[in-house]
């Protein structure tokens, strides 16, 4: 049922030649793969990106917050102090911006000089009475960005100010396109790599099947069976070191060997037949009607290489037991003796038959009727000796034939 659900469900994948939907097959599971890599780097990267600009934001905040010098210019509210400072510090450093407040977030410094005086953004309620050091996105003053903010501590413990470090999510960005970019050229290169790949696969395995659908080798391989099993010949395969790759019935059958055929196939051909140097001596050369022994049994046998193209891929062996192959030539030898027999009366006949019509022409009735009766009492002696003398039919016929060629 979900076979055929699969048959409509693809039709026109199945259509495909074999080798083709290979290639696409692999294809498709490269580009998943490529795909979920993709996907898990960049995840990763994320992660690595958010925690490393917390750590980053975090460690300079903190290293700002307790600068001597911030310390004293935040407790003494010296707004100028602090610019200089701020500035200062911010010079070689990669966070886009520093805000400064006190204990009541209220700014003491600011890149833009109109924003002092007034709260800063994005206060976690508690945070600074507590001492805590916290990160925060969002869209402040100055835009959308991450901020870690910490609490500057007098010499005593208690908390005068905070610092705010900013890095503008546009400048996360342009780190993230820094590196997805070549990330994604190496994925595209990757999967340019894999679809090659999939091709020359594809190719190979187009030519490791001779260019054959996998329904058309099946056929090939029943045909071969068939093949095999109706050939009267005992018909052997063996590899280039010796191995038997097929064995008919015919050929186990001559050769003493009892069935199923498969527990020979791998078998070296010397643990099945002795002597096996027919089989592996000089396999590349083409040899015909060859006397051999095979298991003790006379053969007349012929050998033929396969190949593909250069490559030697073993030998066939054919072969026949050498009495049958004597029988058979002694049959056909009977065989056009009787032939010629009947050929020979058939002559004799027309004959006959020609000098009849001849009196019949000339209106010699009555020697027509003696030259009949002749004949025919003639033949039926001839028979009725041929039957006294021999028993066998084959033979009376043999005899009579030779009589009739003789005539002739």
């Amino acid at each position: 049922m979900s076979y055929q659900k699969n048959k409509k469900l693809f039709p026109f994948f199945r259509q495909l030649a074999f080798p083709l939907r290979i290639f696409l097959l692999i294809l498709v599971v490269s580009v998943f793969i490529v795909a979920a890599l993709a996907q898990y780097l960049s995840a990763s990267f994320e992660d690595y990106l958010a925690s490393h600009v917390r750590d980053m934001a975090m460690n300079q905040a903190k290293i700002i917050a307790s600068n001597d010098s911030i310390i004293a210019a935040v407790k003494n509210r010296d707004y100028k102090r602090l610019a200089i400072i701020a500035n200062k510090l911010q010079r070689g450093t990669d966070f886009d911006y520093v805000v400064i407040g006190d204990r009541h977030s209220i700014r003491l410094y600011h890149p833009n000089p109109e924003k002092i005086g007034y709260p800063m953004q994005f206060t976690k309620p508690g945070a600074l009475e507590r001492g805590e050091s916290y990160f925060i996105t969002g869209k402040g003053s100055i835009g959308m960005a991450m901020r870690a903010k910490t609490p500057i501590f007098d010499n005593e413990g208690n908390v005068i100010g905070v610092v705010s470090i900013g890095y503008l999510v546009s400048k996360i960005d342009s780190w993230r396109l820094d590196f997805l970019l070549p990330m994604a050229g190496v994925f595209v290169l990757l999967l340019l790599v894999l679809m090659l790949l999939s091709w020359f696969f594809a190719a190979h395995i187009r030519r490791q099947m001779l260019g054959m659908e996998p329904k058309q080798i099946a056929r090939v391989v029943r045909q071969q069976e068939a093949l095999f099993s109706s050939v009267y010949e005992g018909l052997i395969a063996v590899d280039p070191e010796g191995h038997i790759t097929a064995i008919n019935r015919n050929a186990r059958k001559m050769l003493g060997l009892p069935s199923p055929g498969r527990q020979w196939l791998g078998k070296l051909i010397a643990e099945v037949v002795n002597p096996a140097d027919f089989f592996t001596c000089q396999i590349a050369e083409r040899r015909q009607d060859v006397m051999a022994n095979f298991n003790g049994l006379s053969v007349i046998a012929n050998r033929e290489a396969i190949r593909s193209g250069e490559e030697l891929l073993g030998a066939i062996i054919s072969f026949r037991s050498k009495d049958e192959i004597a029988t058979l030539n002694a049959q056909l030898t009977q065989i056009k003796q009787y032939v010629e027999s009947l050929r020979t009366l058939r002559h004799e006949h027309l004959n006959w038959m020609s000098t009849l019509n001849g009196l019949l022409q000339m209106k010699e009735y009555d020697r027509v009727r003696e030259m009949v009766q002749g004949e025919s009492q003639a033949q039926q002696q001839l028979i009725d000796s041929l039957r006294g003398a021999f028993a066998d039919r084959q033979v009376a016929g043999l005899l009579f034939g030779k009589v009739q060629r003789a005539r002739d």
